[in-house]
């Protein structure tokens, strides 16, 4: 069977108190051979702005190739909604 959606929510943590803090509510879709891959990524922002950034990243394991999307900050305890919709085969698959 294929799935056509998943969804979820979760709610930032508090803000870290070291840099580097990266959290991955791991909700994501890997296809059946395991090299591609789609996520949330919920990364601390390391800017000095005391914000949680949220974005898509597709992963690719082999050959090796990461795209992510359009960042949005967002704040700790905010409540995140996040969605993955199967739109069929594209045209160029």
């Amino acid at each position: 069977a294929i799935i056509t959606k998943i969804e979820v929510y979760w709610k930032n943590p508090s803000n870290p108190t070291r840099d580097g803090c990266r959290f991955c509510p791991w909700f994501g879709i890997e296809t059946s051979d395991n090299y591609n891959l789609i996520q949330p990524v919920n990364v601390w922002d390391n800017s000095g702005r005391p914000d949680w950034i949220v974005m898509n990243e597709y992963f690719q394991w082999h050959p090796e190739h990461d795209t992510q999307s359009k960042t949005v900050s967002t704040s700790a305890g905010d409540t995140i909604y996040a969605s993955i919709t199967y739109g069929g085969p594209s045209k160029n698959s």
